[in-house]
């Protein structure tokens, strides 16, 4: 098959005036069939590639800012949000048994989220000294 295709002499080609599908031999002069006009000294392919780049990346960027701006807003980075949930379960240095300290790890899960809700990410230095009792409200609220 791929020999076939390497040893090939035909080419399918658009007229560029008419715009008929042409099956060309590469060895004799090139006209289309249809209009008789030559069809050799075109260039084909070569517009299609700048219209695609452009497309992608002011895509890619626009997402990147709705994403960043207006998706994520509220969310907290991950480390900080591991930090509040281990601060909350290990925040007694008491031993528990298994069951209660898995219990109080999603205790801590659910207080985070809700302190996220209460104190978005974009507000957060602005109002970074009520984190601690929006954390122990939301924990009571998940208890």
């Amino acid at each position: 098959m791929t020999q076939e295709i390497e040893h090939s002499t035909t080419v399918s080609v658009n007229c560029p005036a008419c715009s008929a599908v042409n099956e060309l031999d590469q060895r004799r002069p090139i006209e289309c069939e249809k209009c008789q006009k030559p069809i050799t000294g075109q260039k084909y392919g070569t517009r299609g590639a700048l219209p695609a780049v452009l497309a992608f990346t002011v895509g890619f960027t626009g997402y990147g800012l709705v994403d960043r701006n207006f998706l994520d807003a509220k969310r907290y980075p991950m480390e900080l949000e591991y930090a509040m949930v281990n601060a909350c379960a290990n925040g007694d240095l008491s031993v528990l048994p298994r069951e209660l300290y898995e219990s109080k790890q999603e205790i801590c899960l659910c207080a985070v989220g809700k302190t996220v809700e209460a104190l978005p990410y974009n507000e957060f230095d602005e109002r970074k000294s009520e984190l601690r009792a929006i954390l122990s409200s939301s924990a009571n609220e998940c208890w």
